[in-house]
């Protein structure tokens, strides 16, 4: 198991200088932190927007768990069939659009295309059609900012991805599982550690990681499949081994991306660590102790 490294981004400092006497090392470390002090955080993103999510969401809310759905705006409140090569068909029967904000209620809701197309069969004009409507019509039935997507089919390419760079959204989940705990390289052709079928397998070497650089558990499925008993039980055990601890924020992908591009934005130096104005606060831990940096702010990183 590849697990993130310690400096995959300027997240842990560990500024140390020589003193001018003694010839003696002083320390001071400098520890950027996820909002709750911690380095690990769980995300679960689940596609399209079935009735099923009903009860999954049941079992995200008896775990503390945040999950991110991805909706077709243009399929809410109907019901449609989708042919399978690989055993029977999927009769889909979406959310209604009235239901939202009571279904998904403490979770993100974010975009999936309006209609389930797959990108790589449509010109740029078509997929920006499909991401925008989508947005937009979830803007409308929820009055909440869409900054979230996962690309119907878990199709994309760089090509794709800088067009939907132009539509609003921070983020775009593929479906190409890395089996890593790595922060993504890019957030709009995001890769996730892996679909659930596979969480399970993994998840005792995310709880014993010890490791002080920043992380992510980056799970992706769709509700529906968990009509399969086996696949129900499994989860399950998933969600109870890793959810209602104190070790992991449990965050959806919007406010996670939020959080890494704010850590991005930091200005730091031999000397200070400063904080744009029209930046989000951050969180660190400065000799051992838990603080913020709050936007316009700085901090002191020399030696003491």
């Amino acid at each position: 198991m590849k697990t993130a490294g310690l400096f995959a981004y300027p997240f842990l400092l560990i500024l140390f200088a020589e003193a001018l006497m003694g010839g003696s090392f002083k320390n001071k470390t400098i520890d950027f932190v996820y909002p709750d002090g911690n380095h690990k955080a769980l995300i679960m993103s689940y596609d399209d927007g079935l009735m099923e999510d009903v009860r999954l969401i049941r079992l995200f809310d008896e775990n503390n768990i945040i999950g991110t759905f991805n909706l077709n705006s243009g399929l809410l409140s109907t019901t449609k069939t989708w042919p399978q090569s690989n055993g029977p068909d999927i009769v889909a029967k979406y959310v209604s659009k009235d239901s939202l904000l009571l279904i998904y209620n403490k979770h993100e809701i974010a975009a999936h295309s309006a209609t389930h197309k797959d990108f790589k069969n449509l010109g740029d004009s078509e997929i920006l059609e499909e991401v925008t409507t989508d947005i937009n019509n979830l803007n409308k039935l929820t009055k909440r900012k869409i900054v979230s997507m996962a690309y119907p089919f878990g199709n994309s390419n760089q090509h794709i991805a800088n067009l939907i760079g132009h539509t609003g959204l921070t983020n775009a989940r593929s479906v190409t599982d890395t089996y890593t705990f790595d922060l993504p390289d890019t957030f709009l052709l995001w890769h996730p550690t892996c679909h659930d079928s596979k969480a399970l397998e993994l998840v005792n070497d995310y709880l014993s990681l010890d490791n002080h650089g920043l992380s992510v558990f980056y799970v992706w499925g769709h509700s529906w499949e968990f009509n399969d008993a086996k696949r129900w039980d499994d989860i399950s055990e998933f969600c109870k081994k890793i959810g209602n601890r104190k070790d992991i924020w449990y965050v959806g992908c919007g406010a996670f991306t939020d959080y890494q591009l704010a850590l991005k934005r930091l200005t730091i130096t031999k000397e200070s660590i400063s904080n744009p104005i029209d930046n989000k606060e951050v969180w660190f831990r400065q000799n051992g102790v838990l603080k913020v940096l709050k936007p316009g702010k700085s901090i002191k990183a020399g030696m003491q």
